[in-house]
C-alpha cells in the first residue's frame, strides 16, 4: 500500500510539473498569459529612485513594488537596495544602475550598467538562466552560491567575486568558466582580457548582504512555507503561526490594529501585463497579498475572531537539478475581489467609488484579461485548496451567483474615491467602511473597471515632483550610465511600450491590460524614449582559464574596509640585450636582480599565505559540513512535524466531513419533517375545502326547496283567488252584464291612458339619463383634458431644466415622452322594453348604477397612472422603465375591463332569470286587468 501511495503521489507530481513546464514554454498561441514570478523590493535605504519599464522620468521607490522586465533601479552615494525573486536576493550597493531586461518563468536577465550587486542564489532550477549583462561581458550563474559584480563608473572593467557557485564569461568571442574561491577582473569589449585573484577580505557591503542573507537562512517561516515564496522572511518579525481546526497552519499578524482588515493599508498601482496591483505599506505585505488566502477566523485570546492568513500548500523539497522540480507558487497582482462595475452610480465617498474584499480559501481567482486555462489553474492550485471544476464553474460564469466568505465578515469591504484609487494614493487615509449587506446588490467582478492614469504607474510621489527642490528630487543616473551599451548572451525581449502611448487604448477597455498583439502595434508605431544597446556575444565553447601562474594577491596597501578593484596591469617592455655592459648597465642589472629576489620572497609570502587561506577554507568547510549535518537533522525533524501535522489535519478533516454527515442528516431530517407537515397541513385544506362544498351543496339544495314549497303556495292562493273570482263572476254575470261592458270599456279606455302615460314617462326618463349622461362624459372629458394639459406642462418642465442644466460625462441622455395609456369608458347599456314595465324600471337603474360605479373605477386607476407618467417624466427615466411601466400599466386597464364585462355579465344573467322568472304579486296588490 505505501508504494502504490507513493507512486501515485510521484504521478501527481510528474503531472503538475510537465503542466507547469507547458506554461513556462509559453509559446505563440492565442493566449498571453502573464510570468509566474515577480521581482519583489524588499528593502531601501537611503535614496533610492526608480523607473517604470518604457518611461524616461523617475520617481520615489517603493518597498512591496512588483518589479518586471523593463523596469530600473539607480542608488545614490552610500544608499541600499534589496530585491527578491523567489528564494535569489539582489543586493545593490550605492551608485548602482541596474534593471530587468528579461524576467519570466524561466529567465532572470539582469543589466548592470555601472556600481556593485551582490546576487545570491539558494536553488537553481533546471533550465533556468540567471543572466547579468555588463558593458564588458555577459556572467551566467551555472552554480547556487555567493556572486558579487562590479563595473567601475567608466564602464571600462568588471569583476566578479565567486566566494561559492560556478559562472561562465562570455565577451569578445571568447567564453570561459570560473570556480568559487576566486574574484576575475575583465577589460576591453570586442575583445576581452581578465586576470584572477585571490578572494578578498568582505568590506562593508559585504557583511550587510552577508547579514540580510544569516535573516533568511534562520527564518522560522520556512519551515511553513516554500522558499521560493517570495517575501516569506518578513513574516517572523511581524507575527505568529498557529493551527486552526479548519486550514491547519496558519499565520496571524501581531502588529496591527483590532479593526486592521486586508488590503487597506496601501495603495494601487498600475503594473504590466497584470494591471490593478495591490502595494502594502506593511513589511509582509508582499507574501500575504500575492499568494495564499485570508480568512477570518477565532484566533485571539478576546473570542472575537481575527485575520489569519492561509499559506499555499508547501511541496516536499526536491532536488533543484532533477527532472520533476518542486512548482513554483505562481504570482498574482492582487487576491480580491471588486464589487460593481463602470456603469455603477454607488458613491463610496466624493466623486463615486470603488470596493474590494479579500478572496478566503478556496475561492477562484479570475485574471484580468483572457490567459490560458492551464495558467488559471496554476496561480489557484498552487496557492489554496480548490477543485478544478470550481475553477471551470467560475471563469466561464457557469455559476449564476458566487457566495464569497469574507463579503459578510464586519470590515472586511474597502471602499475608495475612484481618485483615489488611481492616482495611487494611501487607501487608508480615505477608505470608506462599508457594510456588507450595502454592496450585496452590486455586481462582482474580477477587476477594477478603471483606466489607468499616469500616477497609477509613476506613484503618486511623482505627481508632486514638478515644483520639488533637488533635495526633494529622486536621484537619476547620468545619461552616459544609461545609454551605456552592455553584452548579453541571450537576446532579450524588445522593450515595454511607455504608457502615453498606449493610455487610449487602455481607456477604451477599463481595468484590461492590452494583449501581446496590441503592444507590438504601438511599439512598432512609437520608438522607445531611450534607445538600449545591447551587444550579443557570439557563441564559443567555454573552456577553463589558463592557469599558468598563481593567482595574483590582494595587494598589501589594500584597506581591508572596502574590496579593491584593480585596473589592467600594464604590459612590461622586453629586455635590451648586448654583450658588453657599461658601470650604469651594471647598476641596473644588480637592480634588476634585487627586484626579482624581492618578488620571489614576495611570492613565496603569497604562497604562505595562500596556505593559510587554505586552511582557513578547510575549517570554514568543515564547519559548513558540521552545519549542514545540523540543517539535515532540522529538515527530519521538520519532516516529522510536517508528517504530524498533516496527521492532525486528517483527523480534523475526517472530523469535518463527520459533522458536515451529521449537519446533512439533520438538515434532511428537518426538511422531512417539513415536507410531513406541508402535507398535513394540505389534507386539512383539502377536508376543510370537502366540507365547506357539501356545506354549499346543502344550502343551496334548502334553498331549491324553499323555493319550490313558495312556488307551490303562490299556485295554491292563485288557484283559490281565481275559483272565488269565478264564482262571483257567475253570480253577477246575468245582473251586471251590461255594467261589465261599460266597465271593460273604461277599463280599456284607461289602459290606454296608462300605457301612453307610462311611454311619455320612459320617454323622458331616457332623455333625462341621456343628458346626464353627456354631462358625465363631458365633465370625463374635461378632467382628461385637464390632466392630459398638466402631464404636458410637467413634461415640458421638465425638459426646460434639462435643457438648462449642464450636460454631464458618462450620463445618458433624458428619457423621451411618455404617453398615458387611455382607458375606454364604460358603454351605458339601454334596457329593452317588454311588457312588464316597472321591472324594465329596476333593470334601467341598475344598469346605471353598475356603469357609475364603473366610470368612477375607470377615473381613479387613470389618474393614478396619469401622475405616474408626470413623475417618470420628472425624473428622467430610462427606456426600460418607461417600458416596464407601460407594461404595468395595461395589466391594469385589461384587468379593469375584464372585471367591467364580469360586472356586466353578472347584472345581464340576473336581470334574464327575472324576466323568465316574473316576480308573483303579493297579497295585497290589485288584481291585474284584462286586455281591452
Amino acid at each position: 500500500m505505501k508504494i502504490t501511495v507513493g507512486f501515485a503521489n510521484f504521478c501527481g507530481r510528474v503531472c503538475l510539473a510537465l503542466c507547469m513546464f507547458f506554461v513556462a514554454v509559453r509559446s505563440v498561441s492565442a493566449y498571453d498569459d502573464p510570468p509566474m514570478r515577480v521581482a519583489r523590493l524588499s528593502y531601501v535605504e537611503g535614496r533610492v529612485s526608480f523607473q517604470p519599464g518604457g518611461e524616461s522620468d523617475w520617481g520615489w521607490a517603493t518597498v512591496n513594488r512588483p518589479m518586471t522586465a523593463g523596469d530600473s533601479l539607480w542608488t545614490g552615494n552610500s544608499a541600499r537596495a534589496e530585491m527578491h525573486i523567489g528564494s535569489t536576493a539582489i543586493r545593490v550597493g550605492g551608485q548602482t544602475s541596474v534593471s530587468f531586461m528579461n524576467l519570466d518563468d524561466r529567465t532572470v536577465q539582469i543589466q548592470l550598467n555601472s556600481g556593485t550587486i551582490n546576487v545570491r542564489v539558494r536553488n537553481l532550477y533546471r533550465d533556468d538562466v540567471l543572466e547579468v549583462d555588463t558593458p564588458n561581458l555577459a556572467f551566467t550563474v551555472l552554480r547556487s552560491g555567493d556572486y558579487r559584480i562590479t563595473v567601475d563608473p567608466q564602464g571600462s572593467f568588471t569583476t566578479i567575486t565567486l566566494r561559492e557557485g560556478q559562472g561562465q564569461i562570455n565577451g569578445g568571442g571568447q567564453a570561459f568558466l570560473v570556480d568559487g574561491g576566486s574574484q576575475v577582473q575583465v577589460s576591453g569589449t570586442d575583445y576581452i582580457s581578465y586576470d584572477t585573484y585571490d578572494l578578498p577580505s568582505r568590506d562593508t557591503f559585504d557583511r550587510w548582504s552577508y547579514t540580510r542573507q544569516l535573516r533568511e537562512e534562520r527564518s522560522q517561516s520556512a519551515r511553513y512555507v516554500s522558499p521560493e515564496l517570495t517575501g516569506y522572511e518578513d513574516l517572523d518579525q511581524n507575527g505568529t503561526w498557529t493551527t486552526d481546526h479548519t486550514y491547519g497552519q496558519v499565520w496571524v499578524p501581531t502588529r496591527v490594529s483590532r479593526d486592521w482588515a486586508p488590503y487597506r493599508q496601501g495603495h494601487w498601482a498600475w503594473v504590466d501585463p497584470w494591471g490593478w496591483t495591490w502595494v502594502d505599506d506593511a513589511p509582509f505585505g508582499f507574501v500575504t497579498s500575492h499568494y495564499g488566502r485570508w480568512a477570518h477566523v477565532d484566533n485571539d485570546r478576546y473570542g472575537s475572531g481575527g485575520w489569519a492568513w492561509v499559506p499555499p500548500h508547501r511541496e516536499a523539497r526536491q532536488d533543484t537539478r532533477q527532472d520533476v522540480p518542486a512548482p513554483r507558487p505562481v504570482y498574482s497582482p492582487a487576491l480580491v475581489t471588486f464589487v460593481g462595475d463602470s456603469n455603477s452610480s454607488r458613491d463610496f465617498g466624493n466623486g463615486g467609488g470603488v470596493a474590494w474584499f479579500p478572496l478566503a480559501p478556496g475561492e477562484v481567482y479570475v485574471p484580468a484579461h483572457q490567459t490560458s486555462p492551464t495558467y488559471v489553474t496554476n496561480v489557484n492550485v498552487t496557492n489554496t485548496v480548490v477543485n478544478q471544476t470550481t475553477i471551470t464553474n467560475v471563469v466561464n460564469n457557469n455559476v449564476q451567483t458566487t457566495t464569497y466568505v469574507n463579503q459578510n465578515v464586519a470590515g472586511a469591504v474597502t471602499a475608495v474615491p475612484r481618485a483615489t484609487f488611481v492616482n495611487a494614493q494611501p487607501v487608508a487615509q480615505a477608505a470608506v467602511r462599508v457594510a456588507p449587506s450595502a454592496i450585496t446588490v452590486g455586481p462582482a467582478v474580477h477587476t477594477a473597471p478603471l483606466a489607468p492614469v499616469r500616477a497609477s504607474v509613476m506613484g503618486a510621489n511623482k505627481e508632486g515632483t514638478a515644483g520639488a527642490t533637488a533635495v526633494g528630487a529622486p536621484p537619476k543616473p547620468p545619461d552616459a550610465v544609461v545609454t551605456r551599451p552592455v553584452v548579453a548572451k541571450v537576446a532579450p525581449p524588445p522593450p515595454p511600450v511607455g504608457f502615453a502611448q498606449k493610455q487610449q487604448a487602455l481607456q477604451a477597455n477599463p481595468g484590461k491590460p492590452l494583449d501581446a498583439k496590441a503592444e507590438q502595434t504601438l511599439r512598432a508605431a512609437t520608438p522607445p524614449p531611450v534607445e538600449r544597446v545591447v551587444k550579443t556575444a557570439p557563441p564559443a565553447p567555454a573552456v577553463k582559464p589558463v592557469e599558468t601562474a598563481a593567482k595574483k594577491p590582494q595587494p598589501a596597501t589594500s584597506p581591508n574596509t572596502e574590496q579593491q578593484v584593480h585596473p589592467p596591469a600594464p604590459g612590461t617592455p622586453a629586455a635590451v640585450s648586448g654583450s658588453h655592459q657599461t658601470p650604469q648597465q651594471q647598476l641596473g642589472a644588480e637592480k634588476a636582480k634585487q627586484q626579482a629576489a624581492q618578488e620571489r620572497a614576495a611570492q613565496q609570502q603569497a604562497a604562505a599565505e595562500k596556505s593559510k587561506q587554505e586552511a582557513v577554507q578547510q575549517q570554514a568547510s568543515a564547519d559548513k559540513a558540521k552545519q549542514e549535518t545540523v540543517r539535515q537533522q532540522a529538515v527530519q525533524q521538520a519532516a516529522a512535524e510536517k508528517t504530524k501535522q498533516q496527521a492532525e489535519q486528517q483527523q480534523a478533516s475526517a472530523d469535518k466531513a463527520k459533522q458536515e454527515a451529521a449537519r446533512q442528516q439533520a438538515v434532511q431530517q428537518v426538511t422531512a419533517e417539513k415536507a410531513k407537515q406541508q402535507a398535513e397541513q394540505q389534507q386539512a385544506s383539502a377536508d376543510k375545502a370537502k366540507q365547506e362544498a357539501v356545506w354549499q351543496q346543502a344550502a343551496q339544495q334548502a334553498a331549491v326547496e324553499k323555493a319550490k314549497q313558495q312556488t307551490a303556495q303562490l299556485r295554491a292562493v292563485a288557484e283559490k283567488t281565481k275559483l272565488e273570482a269565478a264564482q262571483q263572476q257567475a253570480a253577477q254575470q246575468a245582473a251586471a252584464e251590461k255594467t261589465k261592458q261599460q266597465a271593460a270599456q273604461q277599463q280599456a279606455e284607461q289602459q290606454a291612458s296608462a300605457e301612453r302615460a307610462r311611454q311619455e314617462t320612459v320617454r323622458q326618463q331616457a332623455a333625462q339619463q341621456a343628458a346626464v349622461e353627456k354631462a358625465k362624459q363631458q365633465a370625463a372629458q374635461q378632467q382628461a383634458a385637464q390632466q392630459q394639459a398638466d402631464a404636458e406642462k410637467a413634461r415640458q418642465e421638465a425638459a426646460r431644466q434639462q435643457a438648462v442644466q449642464p450636460p454631464q460625462a458618462n450620463r445618458p441622455a433624458g428619457p423621451a415622452t411618455v404617453h398615458p395609456n387611455e382607458i375606454p369608458a364604460p358603454p351605458r347599456i339601454v334596457v329593452q322594453p317588454s311588457p312588464n314595465a316597472e321591472l324594465d324600471r329596476k333593470h334601467q337603474q341598475e344598469q346605471d348604477q353598475l356603469r357609475v360605479k364603473q366610470e368612477q373605477d375607470r377615473q381613479k386607476v387613470q389618474q393614478l397612472q396619469d401622475q405616474e407618467h408626470a413623475k417618470l417624466a420628472q425624473q428622467q427615466a430610462d427606456a426600460a422603465k418607461k417600458q416596464l411601466v407601460e407594461q404595468q400599466h395595461q395589466a391594469q386597464t385589461q384587468q379593469l375591463v375584464q372585471k367591467h364585462a364580469d360586472e356586466q355579465k353578472l347584472l345581464a344573467d340576473k336581470q334574464k332569470q327575472e324576466r323568465q322568472n316574473p316576480p308573483k304579486p303579493q297579497k295585497g296588490d290589485p288584481p291585474p286587468q284584462a286586455k281591452p
